[in-house]
């Protein structure tokens, strides 16, 4: 009862407060899809269609008042191109239904993040919408990596619906998430000023930095070697790419050694220890236990095998219909089983077409980072912009780059986290770009950077 009390604490202000700002129903939007209320309440309320209702209440609104999606930028084009390759890929559907059920629910989020794109304008609105998202994913971590560490290594074998529905999704979604934490706390007076009063900005970073290595425990008692490769992955490109790479390398290593200290799941080295087996596997491997670690080899063989039948794709989501009709093992691997990689989920289901997009799509989200990245040391910036600049990019890169990897053994395609990454690069772009530019003049707080400390203290607000 209490946990439906406070989503409706949340749901009902956040709708009158969406009917007054377009930008407020993508942020009541934002947490809803990546809270997912409807999973942690005691009652279902799915039959109420609260998705297409808020999608419904920002984007009709938007329309009529002339706010339209972005069209204009390489991202975005990419977004349409997916759904265009979705379509043609859909000729070759073997089950019908399943395909145009996810090409409404993968058009939906597009379009969603098109809209994100045009009414995220200014740094500010930047890292809120980043924070809504950071909060509304990052619960889920911390409370389960808190629960697991009073629990003595409590293993968690479920995910956490949607798109991240197994233990490997679980940990992949917190991966993906921990370096917007972050982001968030470096960025906290930005995020929260005007909301909040000056002195819970450092309680604010505070909690974000603590909550990571709850997080990161949480991404330990899943027991997922996806994870815990992406992990690796966002810590190595987070250390590499931040400006303060030393003193964030000393703060990983510190949290390293501690952690020898607290209690692993049982079994978890073991685990790790058939890392290079779980990636590679071996036919002989799945036809003995048909543990769905083993024999990605074949599986990704037969993702191949698809693709050259049908170059245009088999259709979304009918990778698990279609598998029976190209299994020459004689079922040893079991029936309608999955491809076990994003990559070559988008190869399989939506052909060359779709695998093109999908590679563009990464390598130019990569490209925009870097660039904004590099306006981040423009002087005419102020420090805040600068800093929220540089560390964004840092924390975008991080998170692209663990679901690559953590990706690369679970079909996670059609997360919403991933494309909405893609329209957070596409905003921060243009912002970045209209701010060096000198077009825009929001406000935003001004800091000065401290001689001793290296910190920012806030000095008031300016124009920029």
């Amino acid at each position: 009862m209490l946990r439906s009390l406070l989503v409706f604490s949340i749901l009902i202000p956040g709708v009158v407060l969406a009917c007054t700002s377009r930008y407020r129903a993508l942020l009541l939007y934002f947490w809803f899809a990546f809270f997912r209320p409807q999973d942690w309440m005691w009652f279902d309320i799915t039959s109420w269609r609260p998705s297409l209702f808020l999608g419904l209440l920002l984007v009709v609104p938007a329309v009529l008042t002339g706010v339209m999606p972005t069209l204009g930028h390489f991202l975005c084009v990419g977004c349409v191109l997916f759904v265009l390759a979705a379509l043609a890929a859909q000729m070759n559907a073997v089950n019908q239904a399943v395909g145009w059920q996810w090409i409404d629910e993968v058009s939906r989020l597009m379009l969603i993040c098109l809209f994100a794109v045009t009414l995220i304008k200014t740094p500010r609105d930047w890292i809120r919408a980043v924070a809504v998202i950071a909060a509304s994913l990052g619960f889920y971590g911390i409370k389960a990596g808190l629960a697991s560490l009073l629990a003595g290594g409590e293993i968690y074998a479920a995910g956490l619906g949607g798109a991240f529905t197994d233990n490997n999704g679980y940990a992949l979604a917190v991966v993906m998430v921990m370096p917007l934490i972050a982001l968030v706390g470096q960025n906290a007076q930005v995020a929260f000023t005007g909301l909040l009063p000056s002195w819970t900005f450092r309680w604010i970073r505070i909690g974000c930095f603590v909550s990571l290595p709850l997080c990161a425990y949480t991404v330990v008692s899943t027991f997922s070697r996806a994870g815990f490769l992406a992990l690796l992955v966002v810590l190595t490109a987070w250390v590499a790419f931040h400006p303060r790479r030393l003193r964030i390398l000393i703060a990983v290593a510190a949290i390293s050694v501690a952690s020898t200290f607290v209690p692993l799941p049982k079994g978890y080295a073991d685990r790790l220890n058939t890392i290079t087996t779980a990636v590679l596997g071996s036919q002989s491997n799945a036809r003995s236990d048909q543990d769905v670690s083993e024999g990605r080899l074949y599986f990704w063989s037969v993702a191949m095998r698809m693709a050259n039948d049908h170059p245009f794709g088999i259709g979304m989501r009918n990778f698990q219909s279609a598998f029976p009709a190209y299994d020459v093992t004689g079922g040893a691997y079991g029936e309608n089983r999955d491809v076990h990689s994003s990559h070559f989920q988008v190869l399989a289901e939506l052909g060359y077409p779709g695998l093109v997009v999908w590679v563009a799509q990464f390598a130019y989200g990569f490209w925009v980072a870097f660039r904004v990245k590099r306006r981040g040391r423009v002087a005419t910036l102020t420090p805040s912009v600068a800093h929220l600049f540089t560390t964004a990019s840092v924390a975008l890169i991080a998170s692209m780059s663990g679901f690559l990897v953590g990706g690369s053994f679970i079909s996670g395609a059609l997360n919403d986290l991933t494309w909405v990454t893609f329209a957070l690069l596409a905003a921060l772009d243009r912002i970045s770009a209209r701010a060096v530019l000198g077009q825009d003049k929001p406000v935003v707080p001004a800091f000065k950077p401290s001689a001793r400390q290296g910190r920012y203290s806030t000095q008031g607000a300016v124009n920029w």
